[in-house]
Parts: C-alpha cells; structure tokens; sequence
C-alpha cells in the first residue's frame, strides 16, 4: 500500500518544487503542470496493485478536476499561460480555453496604445506642387485610419505561430531578446508574468526571519537583520 501511494504522490512533490521557485516566473506553470499532473496520475493506475492506492489516486483525480482545472477559466492564470513562449495554447488541457485565452490575447492587444512615431506623423504638402485633379488621393487616404483591431490579430498570429521554445528558456530572457518584434507583447508580461502563483517565497522569508531572530539574538540591530535576510536577493537582482 505504500509503495502505491509513494508512486502517486511523487508526481505531487515534482508539482509543488517546481511551482514554489522563487526566482523564475510560476504564475505561467499552474495550467499546464495541472494538466501535466492529471495525466500522470491517470496514467499510473495500471501500476497499482493496492485498492487504498486505486482509491487515493481516483479521490487525488477528482481533486484536481475541482480544485486545479478551473485555473484554465481565470484570465490571469490563462493570459501568463498563453504569453509563455514554452507553452502557448499547446498548455492548455481544452482547447475551447486556449481559444478564449486568444480571444482575450487579442482584445488586450487591440486596447493597446500606439505611440506615433516620427515616420507616421503626416508631412505638410507643398501647395506649389498639388495637382487640383489628384486631390481625391489625400481625401481617400485621411479616412483610411490605423485599424488597431487588425493590427492586434496580426500580432496574435505572428506571435502564435511561431515554435514554442524548450523548457529551460527564461520567457522574460526570451522577451527581452524578442522585444523589438512584439512590442505591445512585451507591455503584457510586464502586467501578467510579474504576478507570483504563491507566497511560498514570502513564507520562506518568515521562517529565516524566526531562526536568524532567536532568544539568543534578540539584539540584533534592525540593518543587521535586513542584510541577513535579503543580501542574497539584492546581489541576485543586480
């Protein structure tokens, strides 16, 4: 019975360390590693030789389907999944969620503002050199304003049909290279991959803050315990 229960439960232990990091984005992995989770668990069944294992893993698959399928839903979870460059609509478990995720990719680039540059700011004509016969030119091309809609569609598809990339890419390093090409994407990363999945990070700063302040160092001067605590993070973040 043991043996069947360490077999299901290990998959949930590769889950919880990799979602708990603390210095890559998380917030992008809920969706696909609950879909990666299900299918383990689904498929490790054949290997259970117990009925307590059989149940635990039918109750563990239920769970997720409650509890951890729904992310699929949220627009927050659903818009870092899709921006990811590792996984994109293919870390999706249904695709109807992956097309709503588009849809709302899409509808996030359209409100996006476009900066006027110096090359589409209109030129004043030359009087001298107008033909009065040519004039329907200039009316025609005065009504035929920047579709931001269609802009944002194109932007989807360039951005979608491109290859996702391998695993062990930083999808911040990735925009970061790839910033010039999707320059409306890389506002969308900045306001869904910054957001953290847990506060696992904040709960590991608590627990070092309670061994570093002990009944046998209760002097500590508050600048002592602030490099104690976060020197190792500010030399990372430089």
């Amino acid at each position: 019975m043991l043996k069947d229960i360490e077999k299901v439960l290990a998959f949930f232990q590769q889950a919880s360390e990799k979602i708990s990091g603390g210095k890559y984005v998380t917030i992008s992995l809920i969706i696909p590693m609950t879909y990666g989770l299900f299918r383990k668990i689904e498929s490790v069944v054949p290997l259970l030789q117990t009925l307590q294992g059989k149940t635990l893993n039918k109750i563990l698959m239920e769970s997720i389907k409650q509890r951890l399928s729904v992310y699929e839903q949220r627009t927050v979870c659903r818009m870092a999944t899709l921006l990811d460059p590792r996984f994109k609509k293919s870390g999706f478990q249904h695709s109807s969620n992956a097309e709503q995720a588009a849809t709302c990719f899409e509808n996030e680039l359209a409100n996006f503002p476009v900066k006027e540059t110096a090359s589409n700011q209109p030129v004043a004509p030359d009087s001298s050199l107008q033909d009065t016969l040519l004039d329907f030119l200039g009316e025609r091309s005065m009504n035929n304003s920047v579709n931001s809609r269609v802009d944002a569609i194109l932007t989807k598809r360039q951005y979608l049909e491109r290859a996702i990339v391998g695993q062990d890419i930083d999808p911040l390093l990735w925009m970061k290279v790839n910033q010039t090409d999707f320059p409306a994407i890389g506002s969308l990363f900045a306001k869904y991959l910054c957001i953290p999945a847990t506060s696992v990070e904040s709960e590991r700063t608590f627990s070092k803050a309670g061994q570093i302040i002990s009944e046998r160092r209760t002097r500590l001067k508050e600048k002592n315990v602030n490099i104690l605590l976060f020197l190792n993070r500010n030399s990372w973040l430089k």
